[in-house]
């Protein structure tokens, strides 16, 4: 789908009218170029006597076959300093072992507590882990800084932050 969209865009003729900002409207709409539609009605105050970039008869062939493209919401560069962003999101729901694996709490464990039974509460409690997919992803979305090892007094997750059964993650020697 994406490589027909490309095609389609490569075979358009220049625009030979003037338009008012009309690559600004295109280019800022990261996330679908369907949103040109609600802008019409701006463009049409700023130009009133230049056609509209939406009665373009090639941009409107466009926005129809284009679909939404999903957004990761990771910042590749702030604009303050050029580094990357931590999504608050991954760090307030995961939590990041030290051997790089990452837990999470089951889903809908707060939700209607009071028609669960108590071993179902229980269950809930527990944590899962993520999947290697998952964590990849995860690793992605958070800075270097989440990824070291931090040190909590009484910390509840300290038996689970070493994982001596594998060989990879083993910081003690075989005794064989």
């Amino acid at each position: 789908m994406f490589r027909y969209t490309l095609s389609v865009i490569r075979r358009l003729r220049p625009i030979l009218v003037p338009y008012v900002n009309g690559t600004t409207v295109i280019c800022n709409e990261t996330r679908s170029l369907s949103t040109i539609i609600n802008r019409q009605h701006t463009l049409n105050k700023i130009g009133s006597s230049r056609p509209a970039l939406i009665q373009n008869k090639q941009i409107l062939d466009i926005c129809n076959r284009i679909t939404p493209i999903s957004v990761r919401t990771v910042t590749k560069f702030s604009l303050k300093r050029g580094k990357r962003k931590t999504v608050k999101a991954a760090v307030r729901r995961f939590f990041r072992l030290d051997w790089g694996g990452w837990i999470r709490t089951k889903v809908g464990r707060n939700k209607k507590i009071w028609k669960k039974s108590q071993p179902q509460r229980r269950r809930l409690r527990q944590h899962v882990f993520c999947n290697a997919t998952q964590s990849t992803l995860l690793d992605k979305m958070v800075t270097k800084f989440w990824k070291k090892p931090k040190y909590y007094v009484d910390d509840p997750y300290a038996p689970y932050h070493t994982r001596e059964e594998y060989h990879i993650t083993r910081k003690k020697p075989t005794n064989h």
